[in-house]
């Protein structure tokens, strides 16, 4: 019995994306294997097959990318590259362009004055 991530209860943890490639992908008896190996592990929200690669939402307090990428080896596939980012930013906090915008231009009025 698996337990999936709680998305309501998303105030310790930020959901991560991976994007794993995979050799010889096409076959969709084969695609539904991997994606089912994924979609097994406890903390996997969602896996997709696009664009030649695997896409996997995990919550990363119950899993990590090299635990999927153990599942798709399970699945006897290779996986040729992976990647790991977060989701969304917290809503809360202003995005990176403001915050590195805020303190150059206080600096420079700063100089001038």
């Amino acid at each position: 019995m698996n337990k999936k991530a709680d998305r309501t209860d998303s105030s310790l943890s930020e959901t991560m994306s991976a994007r794993i490639e995979i050799q010889e992908l096409g076959d969709p008896a084969r695609e539904r294997k991997i994606t089912d190996a994924i979609l097994a592990l406890d903390g996997v929200i969602e896996a997709k097959i696009e664009n030649e690669a695997v896409h996997v939402s995990y919550d990363p307090l119950s899993t990590t990318e090299k635990k999927i990428e153990q599942a798709v080896r399970s699945t006897g596939n290779t996986v040729k590259a992976a990647a790991t980012d977060t989701e969304t930013a917290h809503p809360d906090l202003p995005n990176a362009a403001n915050m590195e915008q805020v303190p150059v231009e206080r600096a420079h009025h700063d100089e001038h004055s």
